[in-house]
């Protein structure tokens, strides 16, 4: 059932939010307790990290550029799926990215932490039940409208690209890959019925 406001999306900013100012306090004590390590997941060992990494950022800049897609993105797929399906996509999402980039990265010792792999997941929930919908991607600083489904692609084809030549390092561009894929998953199983996604 469609939801007539979006709640949970704002909701979850705000507990982002809450938690960067509590990380700044000992970031090095949250990371490293509340990030997620791949070794130690595939080994079954602090799999709450699959969670808990979720709601922490590396900066103030990374929690922004996260807020602003998922504010972006997330008002309108509440609004469209319900805020029940709509926190359930958020969260299996984020698990799923973190389960993915610990599967592929399975010796790693490094934390990882952000909402991008949930993001994506919801970012591909928005490209499946709005493909049509202009969105405006800046090219340097030229902003161009572009449909959302190819916008998406466009993003989902840089992570790959990223994932094989190695480009950006310290990014875990295999968690947005992973998000990515359990979003679109979620949204065609569980979505809202053809008749009430957009088509124009």
């Amino acid at each position: 059932m469609a939801s007539k406001v979006s709640g949970i999306t704002y909701l979850l900013i705000t507990i982002n939010l809450l938690v960067y100012f509590l990380e700044l306090q000992n970031p090095d004590y949250y990371i490293v307790n509340y990030g997620l390590i791949p070794a130690s997941v595939i080994q079954g060992e602090n799999l709450h990290t699959l969670l808990t990494s979720m709601f922490l950022h590396g900066g103030f800049l990374h929690l922004l550029l996260n807020m602003l897609m998922f504010l972006f993105v997330g008002d309108d797929c509440e609004r469209s799926i319900g805020s029940s399906r709509f926190l359930a996509f958020y969260l299996i999402s984020g698990v799923s990215a973190g389960l993915f980039h610990a599967y592929l990265n399975s010796m790693s010792l490094v934390p990882t932490i952000g909402a991008s792999g949930a993001i994506f997941g919801i970012l591909a929930v928005y490209a499946v039940l709005f493909p049509f919908r202009r969105v405006i991607a800046f090219f340097g600083f030229i902003p161009i409208p572009l449909p959302a489904i190819l916008f998406v692609s466009l993003l989902v084809f840089m992570e790959t690209t990223y994932v094989f030549s190695g480009g950006v390092p310290y990014v875990a561009h295999t968690a947005h890959l992973g998000g990515f894929i359990s979003g679109v998953f979620l949204a065609l199983l569980f979505g809202p019925k053809k008749g009430m996604m957009e088509e124009s």
